[in-house]
Parts: structure tokens; C-alpha cells; sequence
């Protein structure tokens, strides 16, 4: 017998049946509007139906422009936007699944210049007032949303999802809050629910009785001057009676200001609401929010909550939550932790959906786990988040994993953050990797620290450090005064803490350990009864929209939450979550500041300055949440040792613990080592050549350094670094060196996560130029009997190292010259070839071949008057003399000059990052662009513009960039 009878039972629906009573939620996953974006959906899909979904519903997608949630929404208005859905559904139904399409109207929530709404009023979440339709736009809408499901069915669809709930069009109509008409579709409850029934109804009409019509019905609004259950319950009735198969539970607008699916949410929460339509309708009733595991499922359906249960997120996280439950696997399943980071915070900013357990969602064309071509030895030192996920993800690609950690048990910060009310289920994170260590034949040494030593003496081939943070310790007066307590000491190691707490630090931790710090006994996101009376929900139902007056528990400490940054305390938390976690500590009366100043630290307390104003807080304890450093002392003796070492989670980047990049890289990096080809296997992509080990396909970190005879080549955040590397020699350019240099900048252009390249000097002084013994020793590899042919040879060699200087020109990716200290004759030649030139302010400059008999013949008589001009140059190159950085920035051979060399390669690699931050596909053709008008007529330039962005316009880095500014994020291009 099942463990989950009720759960795996088929559902009869008539004209069908579905094999279980499992429905995969809605979520809009971003991928409907990206190119290629239905064949990745159809990935997605038809891996969830294969893990034995039910019944699958999709994204929203709208009938028609003014529904879109912002320009270039996913919508269905023709059959030619059909006819992109079937790959979809034909493979879901390949997979044996049945798969229905969401049809979402955003109303007032969409953010574009056309949105409506039943009257013009604005939503409190968006900047723009909605258009209020007019009668005869009513009547359009109803006649579109009919055409967008008579036109999913055409595309293969089982059934479709009216969404009628969160606070979207169909919603605005049947709350009197949103409705203020006068005409037939407002005033009444009867009038204002005939909008969403006349849909129903004529959709059934048109699509006829054997397809599924979900309703997605909000049975709670949790806003003021929402539904009563009454007014709910009438609804529900009056849908059933035109047609609708299914009613799905929808709780919450957006704009409610309590929590519905976060992780503080307890399990199964709403349930309830459900509850209350059972034997009021004859259909089948879906609950839904925060059902994350089998066992919480089986028991609504049981205990007669619902006939079935929807779960989205879930589905996020594990494609084969069901087929584990059916086969006595539920302890295999990665469970959803309600953390919304990679998934809701994506879709509200206009990204691609993923998952922060799971981060192949979505992405299941792009990261799979494939067979590595030899089994290395691979040791992983630090079983947090990222060690866990590489280790497991390595050892199934086949590699010899052995995984150490110096703590007793697995999951490094996970093991902190689970204590924190409202992270329980981190719980869950650790429960499943600890089973698939088992699985996957992980070696697990716990309890172990090991050396460099130790591991070169385990012969490992290649080592990853995953050894994560440690506490950064701010420079203040008294920071070592007995009442001054770091985060670990109280999440980790439990010290007593008093009364009365500041907390130094706002972000992510100081918000955890707040949190800690005010609550007592059970944890309100485990208690339905706390959770309910703290945010002010009513049970009872008997008020509209269900809201009460909250009560709050009296807090056990007072609190203080500092930051040293102006900006809103807790201004860097999720998107979709940071709101609910300030009003949490706001409701305990947590006095929050920001621009702090901090003073000093005594027995008196902490003493700070807030703008102009002294103040000290008489605390019992100072708790430190003031960032991380990374730990990564083994990195330098391993990398001495010859072993390749790649960095991930905190231990490449503790800016702020962050589980989603952890996770995602350290799968990641297992995808690609499985890529590598074996051993005396000639590498198939030239972006893989020695020079940088790739710690990620999509987003590399610190990447480890391979040094050349010349040079040193390094990779980080997309941020390439060429440093000539001869300090003992005053980097003279050797031949070796040229050679170097052009295949440096081969590997920057043919390598796709370099997007900008820095070209800097090792040692006292940017280079001295041409090696004077290469010069001398040159007559010897030219040498000819025949005079001419010596002369042909030496042209050639010319030739060759102006091909050098010309590969940084012809490098794709801008090339930015740092100078500083002296640069001399050839190195004028080249950083004339580089995008831009900085240089400190104690930098120098001469063309100093004029001193040693020759023309400067590699480019600098060449490109330098396009530069500085004409007659400059030729003052310069005739007289060879010395110039320094203030000259240089005023006849503009550099574009700034900074106080230091330090000074420089901050600024330097600043601005180099900000270049990265960019369409990688834009700056690649405003240099071809640049370099192009320098060497031809205005008008030949603006012909290849324009017939460079005919073929280069229509590209996913300008719907991007446009999805980023409305979502007010930072874009994320391709590289």
C-alpha cells in the first residue's frame, strides 16, 4: 500500500482523468518571453510531467498588449503565437503529462504606459494609474480572453487557468476597493463578479466540454475592503454553474501586506480558507501555498481540506517530487525552503526563474550532469552550501570526491541560519544532501582540518575551496570590551546576551540575528496560531478580506539594528521578502538606523553619531554583523604546490553570504570540470586553452592564475588581467614577450567570459620598451645569403610585431592600459593599440627610438597623431623627449590620471567592471564601431552602423537591459 494513498489516487474529472491529485502551480518563469525560451520551456515542462505531475499549469500569459506585464510580455493573440506553444505541450504529453495554460491579465499591476483596470486607480506597488476601460473595452477583453483560450487549445493545451485572483484585472473587478463603476460591470457584488463569470462562461462555450477550465478563485484577500466568505462562496458557485472544471485557491493580493508563501509562512497556512468552500461547490478544490513535502499533502487530502493540492515552487526544487514520493523515496526529495530568492525575486525583476537548492531550473538545456571523461581525485575542502552541491554534483559526473570539513556535521552557514525563526527549513537543505552524499558515494570526513600537505600528499588532482567566511571585525575604539559579542558567538555558540542589544550591521546577518534575538519559545513560522495573530489574519472569517487588528508577543530584548550606509536599513534584502522581514523587526519595535557613525565602545554602551546628533545607546551588548572576509588560506601554498585550486561560495566572494550563488557555483564548476575532455585530449574551444580554468559556464568567479614566460593572464568577474611580467628586466619587451602578448589577447577575444581586458606592468615601472638584446640578437634570425632575402626577413619580422600591437586592436573586447612609473619607445607603441589609457601620476613617457638610430616602425607614427595630434606627435617622435602624467592627460593620450598606482588599479579595475556590467554585444560593436570611424569617412561609418545593428539589434542583451531598468535590477547578459 502507498505511504500516500490519498495523494497518488486519480481524479476523475468526466471527460478525463488525472493520475493523482498533484497540480503544478502557476509561476511565470521568465522563459516565455526570451528567445529560445518555448523550447527551454518545453525542457521544463516535460521533465516535471516525467516526474509524474498530475496536472501541470503554466506562466501567465495575457490576451492581449494590455495585459502584458511590461513591454514584450508573453502573450496569445494569434495563431502564429500559438503555433511557439506547441513544442510545449507536445512534450508534455510525450512525457505521459497533461499541461494546461494560465490566462493572466495583469490589470493595474503591469508596468507599462497601457495598463487598466476597472476604474483609474492606482495600485500602492506601482508608479502608474491605470486606465479605466470603458464599457465597450469591457466587452474586448472578455472577447480576448476566449480567443487566448480557444487559441491554447489550438496550441495542444488540456485545459486552461482563468487567473482570477492576487490582485490581478479579474480580482480588481470583484472588490468594491478596485471597482468603483457605475455601469453594469461595478456597484453590485452580483455585477462585479459578472466580469470574471462572463469569462468563464463564454470560454466554455467556445472550447467546448471536454477541456479543462481551471478557475483561480482569490478565496482570501487579506486587503482592506476585500471579499467576505460570503461574497466568496457565491462566486465559487455562480463559476461552477458556467462551466469551470477545477477551482484553484488564490490567497493574497500582491499588495497585501502579509506574507503568503515566504519561508516565515507556516506550512500549509491557508488550507483552511480552502476548507470553507468544501460542500459548497461540487467541483474539485485545490489548496495551495507552502505544501513543500509529501506528507503535509497526503494529510489536507485526508483530513478532507481539499480534493487536490498545488504545489509550484516545489516543483522548482525537485522535477521528480512526486515519482520519489510513489517509489518510497520522500528523503530523496529536494524540498522547496520558501526562500523566493531565485524564483519570485527573479520573475519580479524581470529575470529568468531558477531555484536557490535547485539552479537547474530553468536551465535544463544548459546545466546537466553529464559523465566526465576521467575519474580524478578531487578533494573539497568545506561542506557549506557550495561544498555540498559541488561534491555531490562531482561525484555524479564520476569523479573521486572526498569531501572534509573541520565541524562535526554537515553545512556550514545553513547550520547557523536554520536557527533563526522563519529558516527552519534549512533543515530540509541539509537533510537532503546528507542523503545524497550517501548517494552519489561522496567520502565525507568530518571532523577534520586538513593542510596543503595533507592534501598533496593524498594525491588529489584538484582541489576546491569551499571553506567560506569568517567574521570581518570593524576598526572601532573598544571593539574588544567584554559586551561586544560577533554573530557566532550568539547564533553558533550561544552566549548569553542581554537585555538591550545594538547590532553593527544591517544587512542579511545583523537581519538573521535580530530576529534570533526576539523571539522566545516556539517559532511563529511552526505555530499557525502566533504566525495568524502577528500579521492580523482572521480565521474566523468574519471580517472582509479577513483581516484583524495583530498582535504581537511582547519582545524578550530591546534592539537596535545599525548600518553605516544612508540608504534604507535592510535596502539589500530580497525583493520580494525584504519587506516582510523590516516589518517583522518593526513590529517589535526595533529601532533601525542608517549613516551611523560608530564611535567607540565602552561600559557606558556604544556611542555613534547619526548625521549631526551624538547619541549613546546604553546597551548591554554589541553584536558585530559587519560583513565577512573570505578563508582562503590554503589557496597560495596550493597553488605553489602546482595543484589547480578553483574558489567557490564565500571563499571566492563574502561581499554577503549569498546560498543561491554558492549553490549554482558549485554545480557549476562540477558541469564544467565533467566537460574537460581526458587527459592528451586536444581541447575542442579555444576559450579553454591554459591560461584560466572556468569556474562556471554562465558566471565565473575567481578564477585560478596561470602564469606565461612574459606575462601573467588572469580571469575574474569577467574582468581579463594582462600583466607584463619581467619586473627584473624593467618588463622589456623580449620576443618572447611579443609573442605572448598577441596570443594573450587571442585568448581574451576567443574566450566568452572575458568581456574587458586590463593591460598593466609588473614591478617599478610599465615597460621600457623593445629588449635592446632581442634587437641585437635579430641579425641572426634574418640573416641571408642573399641580401634581399635578409631584407624580405627582417620586413616579415616587422610585420609580425605589428601584428601584435594590432591584436589588441583586433581584440572584441575593450582593452584599458594602466601605466605607471616609466613607459618607453615600444610601450608607446603599445598603448596606442589599447581602447583607453589611466596612468598614475608618477608615470612617464618618451618615444624614444629617435636615441637609438631607428623610425619607430610598430605603430606608434601611426595611430599616436590620431591621438594627440599631428604636430605633437612629431614633436614628440623628432625629439624623443621625456613627458610626464600631466602632459599626458592635457595633450590627451590619457584619459585620467590617478594620485597612486594603487589609486590606478582600483579606478582602473573599476571602470573595467562597470564595462562588464554591460550588453557584452553592445561594447563588442561600438569598438568595431569606433575603430572602424577612425580609419574611414563619416559617411562610411554611418553606413556600417547601420548595417551592423540591422543584423545586431534584434538580440536578447536589448530585451534584457529593457527588463532590467523596468525591473529597477541590474541586467544580466549572456556572454
Amino acid at each position: 500500500m502507498s505511504t500516500y494513498p490519498h495523494l497518488l489516487s486519480p481524479l476523475d474529472l468526466g471527460f478525463t482523468t488525472l493520475p493523482n491529485r498533484v497540480l503544478m502551480g502557476s509561476m511565470h518563469v521568465g522563459l516565455e518571453e526570451i528567445k529560445d525560451g518555448f523550447s527551454r520551456m518545453a525542457a521544463f515542462y516535460a521533465e516535471r510531467a516525467r516526474g509524474g505531475v498530475g496536472l501541470i499549469v503554466t506562466g501567465g500569459i495575457a490576451p492581449n498588449d494590455r495585459g502584458r506585464p511590461v513591454p514584450g510580455g508573453a502573450r496569445l493573440t494569434t495563431e502564429a503565437e500559438a503555433e511557439k506553444h506547441k513544442p510545449v505541450t507536445a512534450a508534455v504529453h510525450q512525457a505521459g503529462g497533461k499541461i494546461a495554460m494560465q490566462i493572466l491579465h495583469f490589470g493595474r499591476y503591469a508596468y507599462h504606459e497601457n495598463l487598466v483596470a476597472p476604474s483609474a486607480l492606482q495600485a500602492p506597488i506601482n508608479p502608474m494609474k491605470p486606465h479605466a476601460l470603458t464599457t465597450d473595452e469591457v466587452h474586448q477583453t472578455i472577447d480576448d480572453f476566449v480567443r487566448c483560450a480557444a487559441l491554447a487549445q489550438s496550441a495542444g493545451y488540456d485545459g486552461v487557468e482563468i487567473m482570477g485572483s492576487e490582485g490581478y484585472l479579474l480580482n480588481e473587478f470583484i472588490a468594491a476597493r478596485t471597482n468603483q463603476r457605475d455601469d453594469e460591470w461595478g456597484g453590485s457584488y452580483a455585477n462585479r463578479i459578472r466580469f470574471p463569470v462572463e469569462i468563464v462562461r463564454r470560454t466554455r462555450e467556445k472550447v467546448g466540454k471536454n477541456f479543462i477550465i481551471i478557475y483561480r478563485l482569490s478565496m482570501l484577500d487579506l486587503v482592506e475592503g476585500g471579499s467576505t466568505l460570503d461574497e466568496v462562496i457565491e462566486l465559487a458557485q455562480a463559476i461552477e454553474a458556467v462551466g469551470a472544471t477545477i477551482i484553484n485557491t488564490g490567497i493574497g493580493w500582491h499588495e497585501a501586506r502579509i506574507p503568503t508563501i515566504a519561508t516565515k509562512v507556516p506550512r500549509a497556512a491557508w488550507a483552511w480558507v480552502t476548507q470553507q468552500l468544501k460542500g459548497k461547490v461540487g467541483i474539485p478544490l485545490v489548496a495551495t501555498n507552502r505544501i513543500n513535502t509529501p506528507e503535509v499533502a497526503e494529510q489536507l487530502l485526508a483530513d478532507g481540506f481539499c480534493d487536490m493540492v498545488s504545489m509550484a515552487r516545489p516543483f522548482l526544487a525537485d522535477p521528480l517530487f512526486v515519482q520519489k514520493a510513489a517509489e518510497g523515496r520522500a528523503d530523496e526529495i529536494n524540498t522547496c525552503i520558501g526562500c523566493n530568492q531565485a524564483c519570485l525575486d527573479h520573475t519580479f525583476g524581470g529575470k529568468v526563474t531558477s531555484c536557490l537548492v535547485n539552479p537547474r531550473a530553468c536551465h535544463e538545456t544548459l546545466i546537466n550532469i553529464t559523465p566526465a571523461a576521467s575519474r580524478d581525485k578531487i578533494a573539497v575542502i568545506g561542506a557549506g552550501p557550495a561544498g555540498l552541491s559541488f561534491a555531490t554534483a562531482a561525484a555524479q559526473c564520476g569523479f573521486d570526491v572526498t569531501l572534509f570539513d573541520a565541524a562535526s556535521e554537515i553545512g556550514g552557514q545553513f547550520n547557523i541560519a536554520k536557527q533563526v525563526p522563519g529558516k527552519e527549513e534549512f533543515y530540509e537543505t541539509l537533510r537532503y544532501y546528507g542523503k545524497q552524499i550517501g548517494l552519489t558515494g561522496v567520502s565525507l570526513r568530518l571532523n577534520t582540518r586538513v593542510s596543503a600537505q595533507d592534501l598533496m600528499a593524498g594525491d588529489f588532482k584538484q582541489v576546491v575551496l569551499a571553506t567560506g567566511v569568517t567574521p570581518r571585525t570593524p576598526p572601532i575604539d573598544g571593539i574588544n570590551h567584554p559586551k561586544v559579542l560577533s554573530y557566532l558567538d550568539v547564533l553558533r555558540d550561544k552566549k548569553p546576551v542581554g537585555k538591550t542589544v545594538a547590532l553593527i550591521g544591517a544587512g542579511g546577518i545583523g537581519f538573521d540575528t535580530a530576529e534570533f534575538l526576539l523571539h522566545e519559545g516556539t517559532s511563529p513560522s511552526l505555530d499557525q496560531a502566533k504566525f495568524f495573530a502577528e500579521w492580523g489574519v482572521d480565521t474566523s472569517y468574519s471580517t472582509r478580506g479577513g483581516l484583524t487588528p495583530a498582535h504581537i508577543e511582547a519582545s524578550p530584548r530591546k534592539v537596535y539594528l545599525l548600518q553605516r550606509k544612508a540608504s534604507k536599513v535592510g535596502d539589500g534584502l530580497g525583493k520580494t521578502t525584504g519587506w516582510i522581514h523590516r516589518t517583522s523587526l518593526k513590529n517589535r519595535h526595533v529601532e533601525m538606523l542608517a549613516g551611523v557613525t560608530y564611535r567607540k565602545i565602552d561600559d557606558a554602551g556604544l556611542h555613534i553619531t547619526v548625521g549631526e546628533r551624538d547619541m549613546t545607546l546604553p546597551v548591554d551588548n554589541v553584536i558585530i554583523c559587519a560583513g565577512q572576509e573570505p578563508q582562503r588560506e590554503l589557496q597560495a601554498d596550493l597553488q605553489a604546490a602546482g595543484l589547480q585550486v578553483h574558489l567557490i561560495g564565500g571563499a571566492d566572494e563574502a561581499a554577503e553570504l549569498d546560498a543561491k550563488r554558492a549553490i549554482k557555483q558549485g554545480l557549476e564548476l562540477a558541469v564544467a570540470l565533467a566537460s574537460l575532455p581526458a587527459p592528451g585530449v586536444e581541447k575542442p574551444n579555444p576559450s579553454s586553452t591554459a591560461c584560466v580554468t572556468r569556474n562556471g559556464a554562465d558566471s565565473p568567479g575567481k578564477n585560478s592564475v596561470a602564469t606565461y614566460e612574459t606575462l601573467s593572464v588572469s580571469l575574474q568577474d569577467h574582468v581579463a588581467t594582462i600583466r607584463l611580467n619581467r619586473p627584473g628586466k624593467a618588463n622589456a619587451m623580449n620576443l618572447a614577450m611579443w609573442h605572448e602578448i598577441r596570443k594573450a589577447f587571442k585568448w581574451v577575444d576567443a574566450t566568452v567570459e572575458a568581456r574587458v581586458a586590463i593591460l598593466e606592468g609588473e614591478g617599478k615601472l610599465f615597460t621600457s620598451g623593445i629588449d635592446l638584446q632581442m634587437m641585437m640578437g635579430m641579425g641572426d634570425q634574418i640573416q641571408n645569403d642573399c641580401e634581399a632575402r635578409t631584407r624580405e626577413n627582417l620586413r616579415q619580422v616587422i610585420l609580425d610585431l605589428q601584428d601584435t600591437l594590432t591584436s589588441l586592436e583586433r581584440c572584441r573586447k575593450p582593452v584599458l592600459a594602466a601605466i605607471h612609473g616609466a613607459c618607453i619607445g615600444g610601450g608607446i607603441d603599445l598603448i596606442c593599440c589599447a581602447d583607453m589609457r589611466y596612468c598614475s601620476a608618477d608615470a612617464t613617457f618618451s618615444i624614444k627610438e629617435i636615441d637609438i638610430g631607428m623610425t619607430a616602425d610598430v605603430g606608434t607614427l601611426q595611430r599616436l597623431p590620431r591621438l594627440i595630434g599631428e604636430g605633437m606627435a612629431r614633436e614628440l617622435a623628432y625629439t624623443g623627449r621625456k613627458f610626464d602624467a600631466a602632459e599626458a592627460l592635457q595633450m590627451r593620450l590619457v584619459n585620467r590620471v590617478f594620485d597612486s598606482r594603487e589609486a590606478l588599479q582600483n579606478g582602473v579595475r573599476e571602470l573595467a567592471a562597470s564595462i562588464a556590467a554591460k550588453s557584452p554585444l553592445c561594447i563588442r560593436g561600438v569598438k568595431e564601431m569606433v575603430t572602424y570611424a577612425r580609419d574611414h569617412s563619416v559617411a562610411d561609418g554611418l553606413n556600417y552602423v547601420a548595417t551592423w545593428n540591422a543584423a545586431m539589434l534584434l538580440s536578447n542583451d536589448l530585451q534584457e537591459a529593457m527588463m532590467a531598468n523596468m525591473g529597477k535590477r541590474a541586467p544580466e547578459f549572456k556572454d
